[in-house]
């Protein structure tokens, strides 16, 4: 274990990996954290600030200053304001004698130098002299290198009392086997859901959403350097719905110790889940969505099915990015960074148009529950005011193409789930395997829906045909979250929600949408679910894409609605 932690440890980045982990370590060391590392504001030098126990016994206050990887001569001192020597300077000078805060000022002060990984010998005595000039009885220096970080890491969040042994190694065969995510996945599925059992407490709450957070910046630092981050990405999406619901039941009661840490763990898992989303888009998708079939050479198979699942899957993940990055951009005070992240989000969804304008199999669904994947992407086109006519065009291709494919016994959207029956689909060409076949449709509805508020009568009146006749027995339904579905919704149960059955989808399109908005406003639950009341309404989309939900009706009903129309502004919440 300690060996994987000095290689995790050597490689993350200074800037939001190695002082981003720092504060939950100390925390859970015993140290009494007061300042965290943040952007935009002078720190004069120190990264993380906490007063804590040193070895002897006596209280005092510990000041970081962080670097990355090994600490070279050039790190140390390299004639710019970026090296450890001047910030150590800056601390001396600065913040020592202004910025410590009046109840600690009387404690003595240790300045901790960190680093991911080893101190190279050509500077080390640069350093021990550095250390011995400037330590006297009110201020000492101490180094904490890789291997002392490892240490602390076994000894605190994942010492044997904590992560018992076998979760240990469920840990390891997850960071072993990046290189196979579905593998590497159910790993640290395991991991995730057995440390959930260890909470019985308060501070046992506490631990346990560290250890699930630096767990998953573990697994991604591995990912990261052996090229492949789809385990990671997977990861942080369950970590981030299982803090969350550690979190949940400290929402709306009086702020104490417990409810302000786990709040800081979940917004820094936030942080995480979009730094290892957008590291997987920038660096692996992204660049090749503007060449034509680009994604889908990439599959690497000879089954169509293949390469029809995983395109959507990319869809899926895009769009949800561009939903989170929205997000943020709605939240964010400063004007500058919120232009920033709306001018991402904006960019993410035009770079999906791209994927389904290059990759062909995105105008047909070869399962119904990729209904998903487009709900998401049609929600980032109403929130980020996308192009609407391609929109329109996009769906109107894809009724045509699901028309025929149902009219000729081709490759339909069906129910099935297991991978043999969708390779094997359709296993024949009858009306009576088709009827089991397309038994039920999220889809159809959903596409309905938005063909009617795009006003494009000849998509709408092509699928009130289909239903009339060879879809006479397809039962069209939407899933709601109900009362029962904030204890279900963010740890992946199934035994929660209702269904919305038998939607009418007639000659006249509003009685359809009536329908859809006066479930939404008649079933309760949704406006009590924990991410929604609080604002965090794309963990529920998260929720719905890692656990194959149906994105409820209530997050896009104001897209669909006569008043406003698609191409007025709204939000999803």
């Amino acid at each position: 274990m300690k060996l994987l932690f000095r290689s995790y440890l050597a490689s993350l980045r200074e800037r939001d990996e190695l002082d981003a982990i720092l504060p939950d370590l100390l925390s859970e060391l015993g140290f009494t954290v007061y300042s965290r590392p943040q952007r935009g504001t002078a720190q004069a030098g120190v990264d993380v600030a906490a007063v804590g126990i040193d070895e002897d016994g006596e209280r005092k206050v510990f000041l970081f200053s962080v670097k990355q990887g090994d600490l070279t001569r050039q790190s140390w001192n390299d004639g710019t304001v970026q090296g450890l020597q001047p910030s150590l300077d800056e601390i001396l000078n600065n913040y020592i004698p202004h910025r410590i805060p009046k109840r600690y000022q009387k404690l003595k002060v240790v300045i901790c130098v960190v680093f991911g990984g080893d101190m190279q010998e050509q500077v080390r005595s640069a350093v021990t002299g550095y250390f011995g000039r400037n330590s006297n009885r009110k201020v000492s220096f101490d180094e904490w290198n890789g291997d002392k970080l490892a240490g602390l890491l076994i000894e605190g969040v994942l010492r044997e009392k904590v992560m018992p042994k076998a979760l240990q190694f469920s840990f390891q065969k997850s960071v072993a086997m990046v290189d196979e995510p579905d593998i590497a996945y159910r790993h640290f599925m395991r991991l995730v859901k057995e440390l959930n059992k260890l909470v019985t407490s308060e501070r046992t709450r506490i631990r346990v959403a560290r250890q699930l957070y630096i767990a998953a910046w573990v697994l991604f630092v591995w990912a990261r350097d052996a090229g492949n981050i789809d385990s990671a990405y997977r990861a942080s999406e369950l970590v981030l719905l299982h803090i969350w619901n550690l979190f949940r039941p400290y929402i709306g009661r009086k702020p104490n110790k417990t409810g302000k840490e786990l709040n800081l763990i979940i917004n820094y898992t936030v942080q995480l889940h979009l730094t290892i989303a957008l590291e997987l888009l920038d660096k692996k998708l992204l660049p090749h969505v503007g060449t034509r079939d680009g994604i889908s050479t990439a599959v690497h198979t000879r089954a169509s099915v293949d390469v029809n699942i995983k395109l959507f899957d990319v869809l899926g993940r895009i769009a949800l990015t561009g939903l989170w990055v929205q997000w943020f951009a709605e939240r964010e005070p400063n004007l500058d960074r919120k232009a920033v992240a709306q001018r991402k989000a904006n960019e993410l969804t035009t770079q999906c148009f791209q994927l389904i304008e290059n990759n062909r199999a995105l105008f047909l669904p070869i399962q119904d529950q990729q209904a998903i994947e487009i709900s998401l992407f049609l929600l980032l086109v109403g929130v980020a005011n996308g192009n609407l006519h391609d929109t329109r065009s996009w769906l109107h291709q894809m009724v045509d193409r699901l028309a025929l494919s149902i009219r000729t016994h081709g490759r339909y959207p069906c129910i099935f789930s297991d991978y043999r029956d969708l390779v094997a689909h359709p296993r024949e060409r009858t009306e009576e395997y088709r009827r089991d076949a397309t038994a039920g449709s999220i889809l159809i509805p959903l596409i309905a829906a938005f063909t009617s508020a795009l006003n494009d009568r000849s998509a709408f009146e092509t699928l009130i045909s289909l239903k009339a006749k060879e879809l006479a027995h397809c039962t069209l339904q939407l899933w709601l979250p109900d009362k029962s579905s904030e204890e279900g919704i963010y740890v992946g149960s199934q035994d929660h929600g209702v269904a919305l059955c038998e939607i009418p989808l007639s000659d006249s399109n509003d009685t359809l949408i009536q329908t859809i908005d006066k479930a939404c406003r008649e079933t309760e639950g949704f406006v009590e679910l924990s991410a929604i009341a609080t604002g965090f309404w794309p963990l529920i989309l998260t929720a719905c894409r890692h656990y194959r939900l149906p994105v409820p009706p209530q997050l896009w009903i104001s897209l669909v609605r006569p008043e406003p129309s698609l191409g007025s502004e709204t939000t999803a919440s």
